[in-house]
């Protein structure tokens, strides 16, 4: 293609700012804008030389009247409209001070995460809906026990994603969806693990939050994201080709203990789905793999026969 027949990329920063209740803020793009009426997290385009936190801090002044404390890089997204490229920048807001007002005549409202799929937003920030919506820590379990272990344990867990293999439950069982909806209560999403249609009935019969295909399946998925399916990828190769045709997360394994640094930096720069590096046998790589670029990481314990 030549130069200028080049569509325009445009780096855009955006934050994601949260209440006391743990809402996330949208932002209503404004008549007169490039699709006025869609909805956003706040942010807008860098200027020449300008860092991402520095055009955060600015963009958040200039457009809620707020001044950002701190925010940890979330994910980063490339997206192609007809006219434009946006390269987003994402940064989830950990401390801010003030109260948020529409300087720029722009609607607000504060949405539940699980509410995001609903919300009409801009095709660009679609991918953040997965990254707010997922712990920053996956663990492996199986069989009806250890997931009633998990609800039974109360606030005094981490909230997390639990890849869970129903392994002999019984889907259509209520011991069954009560324990789903148990671990759902204390704040953790249950992710059934598995392949073919067994898994596909089993998320669907017990009300999970979504699907974790593992042996090399795929299916049709919903963009919005309400119901969230993601693929265990062996290869860098296999996550790129996964997150192109769809998918809302991955786990990339199995060794991440013997990958280094630049291999998975790499790939995690310019995946543009939430991705957790696995199987490890605790969450203390849980720092390691963030400065990596990944999202979380993905804790199989030893005997587990995760990945």
């Amino acid at each position: 293609m030549s130069r200028m027949g080049r569509r325009p990329e445009i780096h855009v920063v955006a934050g994601a700012m949260f209440d006391a209740e743990g809402r996330v803020l949208l932002a209503q793009r404004p008549v007169g804008k490039h699709m006025a009426g869609r909805w956003e997290f706040p942010g807008g385009k860098l200027q020449d030389g300008e860092s991402a936190e520095a055009g955060l801090r600015r963009e958040l002044a200039e457009e809620l009247g707020v001044e950002l404390g701190s925010a940890e890089r979330l994910i980063r997204i490339s997206h192609d409209y007809p006219d434009r490229r946006v390269l987003l920048d994402v940064w989830q807001v950990t401390a801010y001070s003030g109260e948020p007002r529409g300087l720029d005549a722009q609607a607000l409202d504060w949405v539940a995460p699980d509410r995001l799929p609903a919300i009409d937003l801009l095709e660009a920030d679609r991918p953040i809906i997965a990254a707010l919506r997922l712990p920053r820590i996956a663990l492996s379990i199986g069989g009806l026990d250890a997931l009633d272990a998990v609800g039974a344990a109360g606030r005094r867990r981490r909230p997390c994603v639990l890849f869970w293999d129903p392994d002999d439950a019984d889907p259509a069982a209520e011991a069954t969806r009560e324990a789903v909806r148990a671990a759902r209560r204390q704040g953790h999403k249950v992710i059934v693990a598995g392949g073919g249609v067994e898994a596909i009935m089993a998320a669907a019969s017990t009300g999970a939050d979504g699907l974790l295909l593992t042996g090399g399946d795929r299916m049709s998925v919903d963009p919005r994201g309400s119901f969230m399916v993601g693929e265990v990828c062996p290869t860098p190769a296999a996550a790129r080709a996964a997150a192109a045709a769809g998918a809302h997360f991955v786990v990339v394994a199995p060794a991440a203990d013997a990958a280094d640094e630049q291999e998975f930096t790499g790939l995690l720069a310019g995946l543009g789905v939430p991705a957790y590096l696995g199987w490890y046998a605790d969450a203390r790589s849980l720092s390691k793999v963030r400065s990596w670029g990944a999202h979380g990481c993905a804790v199989a314990p030893p005997g587990s026969g995760a990945g």
